[in-house]
């Protein structure tokens, strides 16, 4: 009897560990699919007249079908990103390809005006314009997809199209489902260590593509293409967001006294207090080179300014020791705050407003300054 018990107990351990690490995994491909989608789609209506130019014509061998493709192409090899295409809805039951990341007469490939079935989740995109993450499990072909919809805005703010954009998720599962076959040999043993290994597991496999790999902050581009969803969801919800705009003041001069090498410890000691002090929920970015940025949501504006000093404050109060020279450096920090308050504004416009209070704390170096219109 206690025997089955414990074999209880441990199966429902072992159960939840292993969904637990697998809803983590395709929680964060999703959001790395509907951000890259986003990002796309940004970037096609910047110069939506060249791609309505293009539905014109349909033709895979024109100048900017060749651009796109070496576009989409170039996300690809930086990701985990299997297939790469755009879609218009033809009726309420079709829709047909425009622009592919595959090659031309490949067995992938769709050409332009080739017809394909509209469904439910691609229909929800065109109908209201939100992007939408998905888990598609049957294009065995393929492999196992996640992947999302991002709609693509004409000018006057009409949904023209879709991008679409597939992660291959069949060597992460295939790892899952040997961690499965582990845990249930091992019983007790793995399920303590499986808790470790697996949250390191999930999170590894993005980190190289969404993270500085000096500092640990997410990359620019990611931070891009998730930034225009965040603050859609914002402005829907009736939520606060803001953005924290960093720069380490005169730090060329820090690079052209001590080196580059020291120059790489500051950012690095700088950024892990930054990380320090905001929320795990919190988005902390690297932007440039010593510029930072942190996403603040659902938190009022006077605290993102009280977290702003402390950082401030925190900065200004340690030194930096170098060897070489042997004595501390001091460094300080510029800090911008510009908040959303509900408004539909472009992801564009939040961080020029950051950028514009990071430029006035500048002007005096070592202070925090609110975005004021």
């Amino acid at each position: 009897m206690a025997l089955a018990v414990l074999a209880t107990f441990i199966a429902m351990i072992h159960t939840t560990v292993y969904l637990t690490a697998k809803n983590d995994i395709e929680a964060h491909l999703e959001k790395n699919a509907k951000g890259i989608a986003v990002s796309i789609a940004q970037a096609l209506a910047m110069d939506i007249e060249e791609y309505k130019a293009f539905l014109e014509t349909e033709d895979a061998n024109s100048e900017y079908y060749q651009k796109m493709q070496t576009y989409f192409n170039s996300i690809k090899e930086v990701s985990n990103v299997k297939f790469i295409y755009t879609e218009r809805k033809v009726d309420e039951k079709t829709t047909e390809y425009e622009l592919d990341a595959e090659p031309v007469g490949s067995p992938a490939f769709s050409p332009p005006g080739e017809k394909e079935d509209n469904n439910p989740q691609k229909e929800a995109v065109f109908a209201s314009g939100v992007p939408y993450a998905y888990r598609a499990d049957k294009f065995a072909k393929w492999g196992k997809l996640l992947g999302a919809f991002a709609p693509i805005f004409d000018r006057d703010g009409k949904v023209l199209g879709i991008v679409g954009v597939d992660i291959d998720g069949t060597h992460i599962y295939g790892n899952l489902q040997r961690l499965n076959v582990a845990l249930i040999a091992i019983y007790a043993f793995i399920v303590a260590a499986s808790m470790a290994l697996t949250w390191k597991f999930s999170h590894n496999i993005l980190d190289p593509l969404l993270k500085d790999k000096m500092t640990g902050a997410y990359t620019k581009r990611y931070f891009e293409g998730f930034l225009g969803h965040e603050i859609t969801h914002a402005v829907r919800t009736h939520k606060d967001l803001a953005l924290m705009m960093f720069d380490l003041d005169h730090f060329k001069n820090i690079n052209d006294t001590y080196g580059h090498v020291f120059g790489d410890k500051v950012l690095t000691t700088i950024s892990g207090i930054i990380k320090k002090s905001l929320r795990p929920k919190d988005y902390f970015v690297r932007y440039g080179g010593e510029e930072f940025v942190a996403m603040i949501a659902n938190s009022d504006i006077n605290h993102v300014l009280e977290a702003a000093e402390r950082i401030r404050c925190t900065v200004e109060a340690g030194h930096i020791f170098n060897a070489e020279k042997n004595h501390e450096v001091k460094v300080t920090i510029s800090i911008g705050v510009a908040g959303l308050n509900n408004a539909a504004i472009s992801p564009k416009e939040l961080v020029e407003r950051a950028d514009k209070a990071l430029y006035t704390a500048k002007v005096t170096r070592n202070t925090v300054s609110l975005y004021d219109a």
